[in-house]
């Protein structure tokens, strides 16, 4: 018996989709393109987390921290109709699982502006992470568009400015990198915890 995968055509597909959206659930495919992963990628080295990973993990080696259980269908945003690739269903600005000071690595690829308090959840990623531990973000660029009428489950807006100074505020990390990631969508912030 052939799945309905083979058999449904393209036309059909589409019209079921509009219907339905969850109908054909799509594993995340790892690009090698993928600006904002490999912007991430070399830094994740050791044990480390990717909060907020979706359907596709800055480095297959790394857990996946989500929301959305693995093997199932995301709802929102670029995750919709993607499969989830999280090893612990767990908020991001609640680390209990996790010892103080264990990690090598925190990374998040679009994940900060969805939360209620980004300073909370940056001192729960410091918390976790080890000295001399990475914490590597990228986030939309609100310097160059209105992230948060864009996506209305964005929370906060940050520049490269914005965010250096949230870091500086926090304290206890060193910046190694903050640059354009994409231009006029996103920035990469690179820090040690010192």
């Amino acid at each position: 018996m052939k799945s309905i995968h083979y058999i449904v055509s393209g036309a059909v597909k589409r019209i079921i989709i509009l219907f339905y959206p969850y109908a054909f659930p799509q594993k995340g495919i790892q690009k090698p393109d993928d600006k904002e992963q490999l912007a991430l990628f070399p830094y994740c080295k050791g044990l480390g987390i990717d909060v907020g990973c979706g359907s596709k993990k800055t480095h297959p080696y790394a857990l996946g921290i989500d929301l959305t259980p693995k093997g199932s269908v995301g709802k929102y945003g670029s995750e919709r109709r993607q499969i989830s690739d999280a090893d612990i269903i767990a908020s991001g600005d609640n680390l209990y699982m996790f010892k103080d000071q264990v990690l090598d690595y925190v990374v998040a690829r679009h994940n900060l502006e969805h939360y209620t308090d980004p300073i909370k959840t940056l001192k729960e990623w410091k918390r976790v992470l080890r000295k001399g531990g990475i914490l590597g973000v990228v986030l939309p660029d609100d310097e160059f568009q209105d992230t948060i009428k864009i996506d209305p489950t964005h929370k906060h807006a940050f520049t490269r400015e914005s965010f250096k100074n949230m870091l500086e505020t926090i304290g206890g990390f060193k910046i190694i990198k903050l640059s354009v990631c994409i231009p006029d969508w996103s920035f990469v912030c690179v820090a040690r915890k010192v």
